[in-house]
């Protein structure tokens, strides 16, 4: 029954000097009874910026930018989340609801520069010209083995982070006016210093992650006063 079906799609997206992005949302509702429904939402985004900022560093020999290297770098950023919801209404006193998120986020930098002036959009991008990169050990110097500047420190900003949030309540009015209710939440997530996205491995330590289980009853009772 084509009526029991529904699709529907969206897409977003956009550009300006210091990054562009574009997502889309497809989403699938399906109704085979006047008492069930499924809905299953997915997003699906990507994001380029330019310039992430990574941090500040105190170093006397940046002139142009008053004594600190404001440092940043282009990072590519995917994500991926979904919404799925249940409805059961199985008597008219007794139903279900279930909902669950899960969410992959992975995050990509490349490219380290440093602010060429202050005020301005110019960067001197680490390894090229004078300065020098060690991509293995994430340490730069400025301005090479001769020049007067120390080396800078950073560190693995790359990540890939994971979340389930899901919730199921059973509904039972067991007298006119008074309804219990049975809540179960879980919440689970992992995280990595890894910037590539691949979804197999993300939902399998996801799915391994130490959850959070959260148990509660709520009753309410009409008093026919």
């Amino acid at each position: 029954d084509r009526k029991s079906w529904v699709l529907g799609i969206g897409f977003n997206g956009g550009f300006d000097e210091s990054s562009k992005y574009y997502s889309i949302s497809p989403s699938l509702r399906w109704k085979p009874a006047d008492n069930l429904s499924l809905t299953i939402s997915p997003d699906y985004s990507r994001d380029r910026t330019n310039a992430q900022w990574v941090g500040a560093f105190d170093d006397p020999t940046a002139t142009a930018t008053y004594g600190k290297r404001y440092v940043f770098a282009e990072m590519n950023q995917t994500t991926l989340s979904t919404g799925i919801r249940l409805n059961w209404t199985f008597t008219p006193r007794l139903s279900l609801q279930l909902y669950a998120q899960p969410l992959i986020a992975s995050g990509d930098y490349y490219d380290f520069k440093e602010l060429a002036q202050e005020k301005s959009y110019e960067f001197n991008i680490y390894g090229e010209g004078e300065s020098t990169y060690d991509a293995q050990n994430y340490i730069v110097d400025p301005d090479g083995e001769n020049g007067p500047a120390e080396p800078i420190e950073l560190w693995n900003p790359d990540f890939n982070f994971k979340s389930l949030r899901g919730n199921a309540v059973l509904r039972w009015e067991y007298s006119p006016g008074s309804t219990l209710y049975f809540v179960w939440t879980q919440r689970r997530s992992d995280f990595e210093d890894i910037g590539e996205f691949k979804l197999r491995r993300s939902m399998d330590r996801l799915l391994n992650a130490k959850g959070d289980n959260i148990f509660m009853v709520k009753m309410t009772y009409w008093f026919g006063i």
